[in-house]
């Protein structure tokens, strides 16, 4: 198999036909039909079947469309990243981060970012699970700050846990539920959240919300954005499960309350996730020493409300041994995570300190 044959494979799983492909990628429709038969005698399987309104493509075809991303992908990265190495470069680096993160600290981390590489660009979205891994996956993110997944469906990804912090129960201000003391008081209530409740990574046995969703079997909706949830449930009343730094950052604003329940809910972990054995970009380990130092410098601010706000966290959970783990797994010096201090990057080329 050679890379212009999976260049053309992709181009034409992005397009739908070889038409397409062909202007897409800047070749004849012959060429592309060319590079794709050259593939399949390599692999001696059918991979498309061309049909008058393009093409269909086969169970093996499919299958190694996704092997095909992930190597155009990966030489696409690496030549972005000697770009950015010789300050040339404009490839944007991709990242999810979780709504809260996003909410507090993102702008102190992405001004720091800044300093350190003024020639990269950012693609930012926000990080929901059911979104940012498909995009792990296909190389359009390169990692993501958010809501860990259950490990049994996404062994391909590397977590390293980062933050554990409990939830509340939120609904609008006047709520008519908002003084229940416990989740059987809401047996009747609507939800509106933002995961799909199959998907939660927490043993139902012991995860008390999962037991009375199971237990009340209550209508739940499903939101994959923060805004859209915040917005329903200012405006109706459906309830929520919020993070409690989300609820210390947004909370008073939005006229938000947090029912006062006996139960104590389950904690969530925040990751950073990115994809396994993949080596992470400069930049990429640029913008976790940023994440990392801004995140020390919140929790020993003397400013109350940004204290509060990174205090609400239940124990910052920087696993040591975990981020050494990853670290050697992805190539890289430990210090990068685990050293809010530590500079592992090579000299700007356009510093003296590159001459």
């Amino acid at each position: 198999m050679k890379v212009h044959q999976l260049k053309a494979l992709v181009a034409v799983g992005d397009h739908g036909s070889i038409r397409a492909a062909s202007r897409a990628a800047g070749l004849s429709p012959a060429a592309v039909t060319k590079a794709v038969r050259e593939l399949e005698e390599d692999v001696r399987t059918l991979l498309i079947t061309r049909e008058a309104k393009g093409v269909t493509f086969t169970d093996a075809g499919r299958a190694l469309l996704v092997h095909a991303r992930l190597v155009v992908g990966q030489l696409a990265r690496a030549e972005e990243e000697m770009e950015q190495l010789s300050g040339r470069g404009r490839a944007p680096l991709r990242i999810g981060v979780n709504s809260w993160l996003a909410l507090t600290c993102l702008g102190d981390v992405v001004k720091l970012f800044q300093q350190r590489m003024p020639t990269v660009r950012l693609e930012l979205m926000e990080s929901v699970l059911t979104v940012s891994i498909p995009k792990l996956r296909d190389g359009t993110l390169d990692f993501c700050i958010g809501r860990a997944g259950p490990a049994s469906t996404h062994e391909d990804m590397a977590h390293v846990p980062l933050f554990r912090t409990s939830s509340a129960v939120v609904g609008r201000e006047g709520h008519p539920l908002a003084h229940s003391r416990s989740l059987a008081e809401l047996r009747d209530a609507q939800w509106l959240l933002n995961w799909t409740p199959g998907d939660d990574p927490a043993d139902p046995h012991e995860d008390v919300f999962a037991r009375y969703l199971r237990e009340c079997a209550p209508t739940v909706h499903v939101a994959h954005s923060t805004v859209i949830v915040t917005s329903l449930i200012r405006s109706t009343d459906m309830l929520t499960l919020m993070p409690w730094p989300l609820v210390e950052a947004i909370a008073g604003r939005e006229r938000l309350c947090v029912l006062p329940l006996a139960e104590r809910l389950n904690e969530t972990t925040v990751s950073l996730i990115s994809r396994r054995g993949d080596p992470m970009s400069a930049a990429a380990r640029c913008f976790i020493e940023c994440f990392n130092a801004v995140v020390y410098r919140a929790l020993g601010s003397d400013d109350p409300a940004r204290r509060r706000l990174f205090h609400s966290i239940d124990g910052l959970a920087l696993n040591d041994q975990a981020l050494s783990e990853m670290a050697r797994a992805q190539g890289w010096d430990s210090r990068v995570l685990l050293d809010p201090g530590a500079t592992m990057l090579p000299p700007d080329p356009g510093s003296a300190a590159a001459h």
